[in-house]
Order: structure tokens, then C-alpha cells, then sequence
């Protein structure tokens, strides 16, 4: 049975290309009078196709993602008028069963202490790119996210998998000036208390990743600055929160694992000719050893998909470069000022 007391509220930007499947999705687990979507400012056919699935369409001027989604939430006064709201991308799908397994969590929490249940993304696409993503979500949600549910750390509730009790905005908003306004509002969510955040493995979204390497490297290069930003807007680590401790902890191996890398490759000539590269070498095949093809390997599995065990040269050169846009996304968040940043889309149509 479809809930009457869950909003699906749908931010959208030149979604022309992936709209229909994703209304078509949320229409199997929704009713239409319980799907909102705040047209941000489109110059293509956005509007139109939203309304031939939906009534509920609100089309304004151009903001950014956070203006849009508070001016929808206080357009539909959704938080006044629904329990629950599950925020989605335009580009984005769940499975049939999201709402029965994330709607649980709130069913058994009759003290109303948890604050937000977080899905699963997972990435579509066929291009290499597509599958380090994949590889990318699998540590990043199976491992990490799980951890971080249990130690009330979680880093980021995405924007696209995320079901919230209502009353979270009739005290908060979605914060602007970084570009990461879901990890933005996730360490606002830590800093009032809203710690106890749920995360749920069987409760998948089926959303679109960079089919390039040019449009991975914008993406991540967006989302760590947005990172290291939010790191200095919310004053971490010194608050004494457990998320205070993750961050730095994520923080420093990322910036250890960067320069490792990074002083490796660049001293490899050296290394050779001092004859001590074997030594040196050796973190990096304890790591691959260890943590990276063993990972691999399971994300192959769980994916079911074995071309991603073909990839691992690839996917190794991914995390070089990836170390590289991490360290130069400190310097780039720290010295940025905070401002209202445009979104943009880049999608394209599953075959």
C-alpha cells in the first residue's frame, strides 16, 4: 500500500532527458498528489513533461539547489502537511521497495529520535568511468556509510536517497554558500542535535554518474571542495562530535594517502636510482593488497558484475587523480568565499 504521509519532493534543472523515467519510477510507490517538484529555472521542456505526470510543479527563477528546495518546502508547506518527506534528484529512480524498508526504521522509532534514513545509491551507466563508481559507492555506502550509521557519524546524507522526519524543517533550512548543500546540511543536522541518522542498505536509488572522465573530474573536483568548505564553515573537528572525529580522520588519510602517492610518482626516478624504490613501494602494494583489490573484488560481486575485476589498472589511475583533485579541493574550499553557487546537469538518455 502507497503512504499518504510521505512527500516526494523532486528538484529539477533541464531534466527534459531523464524526467519521465524518474516520475514514472516514483509513481509506482507514490500517488501523484504526494509528488512535489520545484522547477529551478529550466530553459528546456522541464516544466511540461513535469506536468504531464504531476499537478504539483512550482517553477521559479533560477536560485540554486538550496533556495529551491526551501522555496518549495515552504510553497507546499510540506512540513506542516506530511510526516515524512523523501528528497530525489530528477536524474534519479528508486527501487520498489524503498519506502517499505526506510519507512520501517521510522514505524519501529515510536520516540521519534531518528531524524533520517539513508539509502543506497547506486550509479548507471556502462563506461569505465560508470564502473569506478560503482566501486567508488560500494565503499563509500556498504562500508562506510554502514559504520557511520552505527557510530552516529554519518557524513553525508544524500540528496538523492533520503527520507526525513518533517519536523527537521520546521526548524532548519537547506544552508547555502557551498557547493555541497546536502553535506552542508548533514553537518547542520549534527551541530542541532540531529545525530541519530539510519542508514539502510536494501533502500536503492538508481541515479546517473559522469560517463567521462572530463565530467568525473568536475564532479569530484565539486564535491570535495564542497567538502573541505563545509569542514571550515561548521568548525570541524573541534566541536567534540563523533561526526568531529570522522571527518578529521577521513580528512588526514585522505591527504596522507594524496601526498603518498603524489611524492611516489614524482620521485620514482629517484627512488630507482638510490635503489631503495622497493621500499618505498611497499605501502602501495600492502593497500592494494589489503584494501584495494580485495574490494574490488566484493564490489564485483554484490554489483554482479565481474568486468570490474578488467578495470583495476584503471581504477587504480582513478585514485591517483582523484588524490590529486582531493588536495587541490583543500586549498581551493579554504580559500573560497561563501556565496550562492549555480547547479547544473549533465544527463544523458538510459538505453
Amino acid at each position: 500500500m502507497k503512504r499518504a504521509d510521505v512527500a516526494v519532493l523532486i528538484p529539477a534543472i533541464n531534466e527534459e532527458l531523464v524526467l519521465a523515467l524518474t516520475l514514472e519510477s516514483v509513481l509506482k510507490i507514490i500517488d501523484k498528489e504526494n509528488i512535489f517538484l520545484v522547477n529551478d529555472g529550466s530553459t528546456d521542456r522541464t516544466e511540461q513533461i513535469a506536468k504531464k505526470f504531476i499537478d504539483n510543479v512550482l517553477t521559479i527563477p533560477n536560485s540554486g539547489k538550496a533556495r529551491a528546495l526551501n522555496a518549495s518546502l515552504e510553497h507546499f508547506k510540506l512540513p506542516e502537511k506530511y510526516e515524512y518527506i523523501f528528497f530525489m534528484d530528477a536524474d534519479t529512480q528508486p527501487n520498489e521497495e524503498f519506502l517499505d524498508v526506510t519507512m520501517k526504521h521510522f514505524d519501529k522509532d515510536l520516540n521519534k529520535k531518528v531524524a533520517c534514513v539513508v539509502g543506497r545509491v547506486h550509479g548507471l551507466g556502462g563506461s569505465w568511468i560508470s564502473k569506478y563508481r560503482k566501486w567508488e559507492y560500494f565503499i563509500a555506502h556498504t562500508i562506510h556509510k554502514r559504520a557511520q550509521s552505527y557510530l552516529r557519524s554519518i557524513l553525508v546524507v544524500p540528496g538523492c536517497a533520503t527520507v526525513y522526519r518533517s519536523f527537521v524543517f520546521k526548524e532548519l533550512k537547506f544552508p547555502r554558500g557551498t557547493l555541497t548543500e546536502d553535506m552542508d546540511f548533514t553537518f547542520l543536522l549534527h551541530r542541532n542535535g540531529y545525530t541519530n541518522m539510519v542508514y539502510e542498505d536494501k533502500a536503492v536509488v538508481y541515479t546517473q554518474d559522469p560517463q567521462t572522465l572530463a565530467g568525473y573530474l568536475k564532479q569530484i573536483n565539486r564535491w570535495y571542495t564542497g567538502f573541505w568548505q563545509c569542514v571550515r564553515k561548521h568548525q570541524l573537528p573541534w566541536k567534540g562530535q563523533p561526526l568531529d572525529f570522522e571527518v578529521a580522520m577521513l580528512g588526514i588519510e585522505g591527504l596522507y594517502n594524496g601526498l603518498l602517492i603524489i611524492m611516489f610518482f614524482l620521485g620514482i626516478p629517484y627512488l630507482y636510482l638510490t635503489g631503495i624504490l622497493h621500499f618505498f613501494s611497499k605501502p602501495l602494494l600492502l593497500d592494494f593488497g589489503i584494501f584495494f583489490f580485495p574490494t574490488i573484488l566484493f564490489s564485483a560481486i554484490k554489483n554482479k558484475d565481474k568486468t570490474l575485476i578488467l578495470y583495476i589498472p584503471h581504477f587504480y589511475f582513478m585514485r591517483f587523480l582523484s588524490c590529486i583533485v582531493f588536495i587541490k579541493g583543500f586549498f581551493t574550499g579554504f580559500m573560497s568565499e561563501e556565496k550562492d553557487y549555480s547547479w547544473d546537469t549533465q544527463r544523458f538518455v538510459i538505453k
